[in-house]
């Protein structure tokens, strides 16, 4: 009798991250996912200071799956690099010529990075969180927007149930 093998997590569990910036940032006004960034259409749209967390990317390793029987499935594991964006706005009132946004932007990545780089979230196999890259995607004379790219892993697969 074939037995199945037990489910696999199909996609990095990205709430976890998005909890988390809510637990330890205090400065953002929300923090959603890619549903709620896609319905903004401005930048002046946006609840700022505001955070979008949505994975970018999840890359696999090859293994050597072992062997088994024709028809049979193998029980096996396989490492994912997973890469992850955060998605901030900031804004500036009091000065109309996007200089001030500069102190606010600060502030906010700030906070944000000290509360991923290192965080280790609750997958098989997580690693802590890095920072790949950082970059200012938009602006104008008073908002603009920051996205910073990070990465961990986790495993699927796994045993039988």
């Amino acid at each position: 009798m074939i037995q199945p093998v037990a489910p696999v997590r199909r996609a990095f569990p990205i709430g976890q991250v998005i909890d988390r910036l809510r637990e330890t940032v205090g400065v953002f006004r929300q923090v959603a996912g890619a549903a709620d960034l896609a319905s903004v259409m401005a930048l002046s749209d946006f609840p700022v200071p505001c955070a979008y967390v949505l994975t970018a990317r999840e890359t696999f390793g090859q293994v050597q799956p072992g062997h088994g029987q024709r028809g049979d499935q193998v029980v096996m594991q396989q490492a994912s690099a997973v890469n992850f964006g955060v998605v901030m706005v900031v804004r500036n009132y009091r000065e109309q010529r996007g200089a001030q946004n500069a102190d606010e932007l600060e502030a906010v990545l700030t906070a944000e990075r000290g509360a991923l780089l290192g965080f280790i979230p609750d997958v098989s196999g997580a690693r802590p969180c890095q920072l790949l890259q950082g970059e200012l995607k938009r602006y104008d004379k008073a908002a603009s927007m920051w996205v910073d790219v990070w990465q961990t892993q986790q495993m699927i697969g796994g045993k039988r149930p």
